[in-house]
């Protein structure tokens, strides 16, 4: 399959401010995934970052997204995605929806670096500022 042929994925970290009074303030991070220009899931679901990140490793059948309460049932993911490797490239079949898109493997790679590397430096920033950051890559070293 040629470079035409594949799909285009974004996948990127987005932070933002989260509070529940005036003195409990964080920020959280979340991946955010659009194929091509529109997100392949409702503005209300998100993405299962861990899921994400084992599809990338072996093939299954994943719920890379789900419902914001946990349940990706809930907003209608009830088969998920079945996730193949083929060579350099990542095809999703998205069960639920009867499509199938192909990624360049290497492209998913680099961005899911650079959202690692992003989240790092965020959470960095954030401890010099004691503000709490949560979400994706709230796990990681800064310094690693």
């Amino acid at each position: 399959m040629t470079q035409e042929n594949l799909d285009t994925i974004y996948i990127e970290l987005l932070v933002e401010a989260c509070q529940m009074s005036a003195d409990n303030i964080w920020m959280q991070g979340s991946l955010e995934i659009r194929i091509s220009t529109e997100k392949p899931y409702e503005e209300s679901d998100i993405v299962m970052a861990d899921l994400l990140l084992e599809s990338m490793e072996k093939e299954g059948t994943y719920f890379i997204f789900s419902c914001c309460c946990g349940m990706p049932d809930c907003s209608g993911w009830n088969q998920g995605i079945e996730v193949k490797h083929e060579e350099n490239i990542i095809v999703w079949n998205v069960l639920d929806h009867n499509k199938t898109f192909r990624f360049d493997r290497k492209r998913m790679e680099s961005d899911i670096a650079e959202a690692i590397q992003e989240a790092k430096n965020y959470k960095a920033y954030f401890a010099k500022k004691e503000i709490e950051y949560v979400g994706f890559g709230y796990n990681l070293n800064p310094d690693a």
